[in-house]
């Protein structure tokens, strides 16, 4: 005999999808099916995370030093390559504990079906959320000098902004500040046509509209916060708009954003429910509770494929 009896034409709260396994997976599934993680990361690792603590190897691509003179006669001296490989640890374990009373499971009545599809809506924006701030602050901290704040570039001339001196975009130089991202993956040897991303706060929709950009051959379906794709490139980057941009009030009292940008192999990245449970006989409550652990990692592994930008955006003044 069922624990609960509902009002919905389910035998019991057992019998419904909230106490399927798959419950859970159908959260990751809309993460890696519609979410942009895995277009910024590299996702895709030896071993499935399984628990906290984890350590997962990754290689490095060999690289090999330069071309040596030859002079007659001389004895050759070899370049050595070695494996190189580095540890992703899974080392962050988050947890969501969710509780049904009783009155609630009662009254939604025959709109369960619905009720539960806004609550895995919700479940699944709460981890996407969550993840998608950690990744974006662990980019940050670990792109190369030579790809952002002030002297970055092969030649350390491009100015990409840093805090306290933060790049002013307005419509007319937004393409220079643009193709000046490009410019350090170019120069660091990381740039792959139509493989690069770049992450812009809502904001940049604006500064588009009043710039070239606006013309007949760039009309933007700008995607949606959830999905954030944009469908046209931006000096040869794949546009992701997300309110998860970092952001901060600059020194200057300006409002700064981390402009983001470069490969997706740059940043290697997992997570996974570990652990997932219905509890139906809490002693202190009459109701349910969905419980489940993620277990998450992620690290930069080529700092020097991405590129990080410093910015403010000027007022507009248009003209009445």
């Amino acid at each position: 005999m069922p624990v609960y009896q509902s009002a919905s034409g389910y035998s019991g709260i057992e019998a419904t999808p909230l106490a399927r396994h798959e419950y859970s997976d159908k959260i990751l599934s809309r993460v890696y099916e519609e979410d942009w993680l895995p277009r910024i990361t590299a996702s895709e690792l030896l071993e499935p995370v399984t628990r906290c603590a984890q350590s997962i190897q990754i290689m490095y691509a060999p690289e090999v030093g330069p071309m040596r003179p030859y002079q007659k006669n001389q004895q050759l001296v070899p370049n050595t390559v070695t494996t190189e490989a580095r540890c992703l640890n899974i080392c962050n374990l988050d947890y969501q504990d969710i509780k049904f009373d009783e009155i609630d499971i009662q009254m939604a009545c025959d709109r369960w079906a619905s009720y539960e599809q806004k609550l895995l809506e919700s479940m699944y924006q709460s981890y996407v959320d969550s993840q998608r701030s950690y990744v974006l602050a662990r980019m940050m901290a670990g792109v190369s000098p030579l790809t952002s704040m002030n002297g970055a570039g092969r030649y350390h001339d491009i100015n990409l902004g840093e805090p306290g001196n933060p790049v002013h975009i307005c419509p007319s130089n937004l393409p220079l500040h643009l193709f000046n991202l490009q410019r350090t993956m170019l120069e660091t040897k990381r740039w792959r046509d139509n493989e690069m991303f770049l992450i812009v706060p809502p904001i940049l929709r604006t500064y588009i509209a009043m710039s070239n950009y606006s013309n007949s051959d760039w009309s933007c379906t700008c995607g949606t916060i959830v999905s954030g794709m944009w469908d046209k490139q931006l000096a040869g980057f794949n546009v992701i708009e997300s309110i998860h941009v970092p952001v901060r009030m600059d020194e200057t009292g300006k409002l700064s954003f981390f402009i983001i940008a470069g490969h997706r192999e740059a940043t290697a990245y997992a997570s996974n429910i570990v652990k997932a449970r219905l509890a139906a006989n809490d002693p202190n409550s009459l109701g349910v509770r969905y419980q489940y652990f993620v277990a998450y990692g992620a690290d930069v592994i080529y700092p020097d494929a991405l590129a990080l930008g410093y910015w403010t955006f000027d007022e507009i003044n248009v003209a009445a």
